[in-house]
């Protein structure tokens, strides 16, 4: 592949090409694939506990076969980044099409995956779809190497802090070719977001409450009928199974004490928080009126508008003349309601994102 590797991406509803550079992926190795999980970036006032456990990663070829996987795979720090290699079974060199991103204890939030495969093609996805297809989300503040992109992040976790336990990717699906154009007619494009988000192969998550530990995808079945010649509706889907992770790690049990988060669950460790932005990506309307949307207060100085995340309401920003009351006072950092402070204390961190 390229030098510059395309991806398919989506801000506010409105599909887009990402640029990724080949700085952003991991090296080849010639008989297994690395994949690289990016997380968003732990601030003061802004993400916490953005960093955590690396998911377990199953992989599989294009006809839902089980080729490979890696469990337990580490930590990863807030805004960083691990490389994780996963050995082929047999040491196939079997392209791995579709990857299976499973959590663990200590809930992550994915800014972008990306991977290289045994013949070093490279593909690549990002947050942004978990935020669009109805995961739980917050602004990353990590950038795409060599550009001023910085994707969403979508919170994965395997104790219920958060409701994903988990994804699935099938790559080639989300790779642009360069020079090919992407549907600009708002129908089509909401019809191609739709197929993203809804069909299952493409990209799937899956809930706590549904499947707590996933290893299954949901696949493509193959009719030996060229693309072209068969409709998306004429596709059919299956489900393929990699092994369950007591068989691939002796070392974990499901009777092992957990270890929760900072937070145990019962406190919102975003409540003390508040970050300011001025950045027309970052927009107070998209975190409140997001159901799943995770994080702390937020205001957006530029635009003039204050969401407040533990009611998911929106109030604009005084200005000290027109607007006095009922409006967030961006100066002395308090929500004005009535003409009295709705905040018994002052924030404690604050995390300035402004240019």
């Amino acid at each position: 592949m390229a030098a510059i590797v395309e991806a398919i991406g989506v801000i506010s509803g409105v599909l887009g090409i990402l640029q990724f550079g080949i700085d952003n992926f991991p090296k080849q190795d010639s008989v297994d694939s690395t994949v690289r999980v990016t997380v968003g970036l732990d601030t003061k006032g802004g993400l916490n506990n953005a960093g955590g456990d690396l998911p377990d990663i199953r992989l599989f070829n294009e006809a839902g076969e089980f080729i490979g996987m890696k469990v337990d795979p580490g930590k990863v720090e807030d805004g960083g980044f691990k490389d994780v290699k996963i050995n082929h079974n047999g040491d196939t060199t079997q392209q791995p099409t579709y990857a299976l991103f499973s959590a663990n204890k200590d809930a992550i939030c994915v800014a972008y995956v990306s991977i290289t495969l045994p013949n070093s093609d490279h593909y690549s996805w990002v947050g942004d779809w978990g935020h669009q297809c109805g995961g739980s989300w917050y602004y990353s503040h990590v950038y795409i190497g060599s550009t001023n992109v910085a994707p969403d992040c979508f919170w994965i976790d395997g104790n219920n802090d958060q409701p994903q336990t988990g994804f699935q990717v099938h790559w080639p699906e989300f790779f642009n070719p360069q020079g090919n154009d992407l549907p600009s007619d708002p129908k089509e494009q909401a019809d191609k977001i739709d197929y993203f988000c809804n069909q299952g192969p493409p990209f799937k998550m899956y809930d706590y409450a549904d499947t707590k530990d996933p290893r299954g995808i949901t696949f493509w079945t193959i009719n030996n009928k060229r693309s072209e010649d068969s409709s998306l509706e004429e596709r059919g889907t299956a489900v393929a199974y990699g092994p369950a992770k007591e068989a691939g790690s002796a070392k974990f049990r499901r009777d092992q004490p957990r270890y929760p988060r900072a937070n145990n669950g019962t406190a919102n460790p975003h409540a003390n928080r508040l970050v300011m932005s001025n950045k027309a990506q970052h927009t107070a309307d998209g975190l409140c009126t997001s159901e799943t949307s995770y994080g702390p207060d937020f205001v957006n100085v530029a635009d003039g508008k204050f969401c407040r995340m533990s009611d998911k309401t929106q109030w604009p920003v005084c200005d000290g003349a027109k607007i006095v009351d009922n409006c967030f006072n961006k100066d002395t950092m308090k929500l004005i309601v009535n003409g009295v402070s709705a905040r018994d204390t002052p924030y404690t961190n604050v995390l300035d994102w402004t240019d």
